[in-house]
């Protein structure tokens, strides 16, 4: 009778996997919501404990996640953008764990819920490398009170944007915000019939849509629009909020950092046209115990049932990623950001995985930096732009 007594005891006593989770939502943006299911999805079951842990921005994630994979210390499961996901996925040797045999445990008509643009960025050359989860579209917001009184309509067209960043100017604010932000940049580049890459999957930062959109946005610099980079982000919230400006293109995600404390009401629209999808990708490592791997995948399928992802986009503002969970939005589906942020999602596409697009990247925004705060000439950037990118 002793060995099935130990036997039991020592189940009692086996602790549960701990799983630390690296995301970069902050408050306003669902770290709550993600903790509370980190919190249930714990007493759910004995076997995984989640550990989320919030990092910092979507580039500290990055710069965190490179410093780990060469000196060790990587989290049992990480949130990265896009851009990102491709420099890991397309890393050599692979760094990313393949959860194509979890992915083939699951019912069909689970996989087939998921919107195909999000879905499909998870899939690299037939092994599933990110899992999706937090979504979202770039959307116009607009102050609607400002545009009521000015008697305009919310923009459809660029042209009607340029106007009605003309006629909102007045001697203390400015009709609209541009970041030099890549995401942002290509798909307004997109949404005018563009593209930021060809055929060969190289970039056309020289192409004629990429030169006039940069110039667009130049002609209404500086004294029609107020220029911010990535790391203004906050002083762009407060110029909106302030009304020191009356339109800006961001995520949906943007939009529980407007309500609480805007003197006026928020609208949105999606922009028109092709836009660039913004989704992240949940990810494990090549390398972490089998145990904490396995974990993480049951917690990514814990968050994305359709009620849990209903009650994080409630709060986030990030899009639904199962076609099920639109259905259970209920009225919010007709919220203005959430209406405009799915309208958008039908014309969102995935740009290729590519090795170079972290660099391409960080040199396209370089080039927005010089043109529209340093004052280069806007061809002359997106040339330059070019060289860079394409030189070996």
């Amino acid at each position: 009778m002793l060995a099935p007594i130990v036997l039991g005891f020592g189940n009692v006593l086996a602790a549960p996997t701990k799983i630390v989770f690296w995301h970069y939502l902050g408050q306003e943006t669902g770290s709550s919501v993600l903790d509370q299911f980190a919190v249930d999805f714990n007493k759910s079951q004995n076997k995984y404990q989640i550990d989320p842990q919030y990092i910092g921005d979507f580039k500290t994630i990055q710069i965190k996640v490179t410093a780990a994979l060469r000196a060790g210390g990587l989290p049992g499961m990480a949130m990265v953008d896009n851009a990102f996901f491709s420099t890991l996925a397309l890393t050599k040797p692979s760094v990313l764990e393949n959860m194509n045999d979890q992915i083939a445990s699951l019912p069909k008509g689970t996989t087939q819920d998921f919107f195909p643009t999000f879905w499909d960025n998870g899939n690299v050359s037939g092994a599933r490398l990110g899992l999706p989860w937090a979504s979202s579209t770039l959307l116009l917001f607009y102050n609607a009170d400002a545009f009521r009184a000015k008697g305009l309509t919310p923009p459809k067209t660029w042209d009607e944007f340029a106007t009605a960043a003309k006629a909102l100017t007045n001697r203390t604010s400015k009709g609209a915000i541009f970041f030099t932000d890549a995401w942002i940049f290509g798909s307004m580049v997109s949404s005018r019939g563009g593209n930021l890459l060809g055929s060969d999957n190289l970039p056309t930062f020289d192409e004629a849509t990429t030169i006039s959109t940069l110039q667009f946005i130049k002609d209404l610099t500086p004294k029609y629009a107020i220029i911010r980079t990535f790391g203004q982000a906050n002083f762009a919230v407060i110029d909106f909020l302030r009304t020191k400006a009356f339109m800006v293109v961001v995520p949906t995600s943007a939009y529980p950092f407007l309500p609480s404390s805007a003197p006026f009401q928020v609208g949105a629209v999606a922009l028109p046209g092709k836009t660039i999808a913004g989704e992240t990708q949940l990810v494990t490592f090549k390398g972490n115990p089998p145990e904490q791997n396995k974990g993480a995948f049951e917690f990514w399928q814990y968050l994305t049932k359709p009620d849990n992802i209903v009650k994080f986009d409630k709060q986030s503002y990030y899009l639904p990623v199962r076609k099920s969970a639109v259905k259970l939005l209920g009225d919010f589906a007709s919220n203005p950001v959430m209406k405009a942020g799915l309208e958008a999602l039908d014309r969102s596409y995935n740009l290729p995985h590519l090795v170079d697009f972290q660099d391409w990247r960080a040199i396209l925004e370089g080039q927005l930096e010089r043109c529209l705060i340093g004052g280069a000439d806007a061809k002359a950037s997106m040339l330059e732009a070019q060289r860079l990118s394409v030189k070996k």
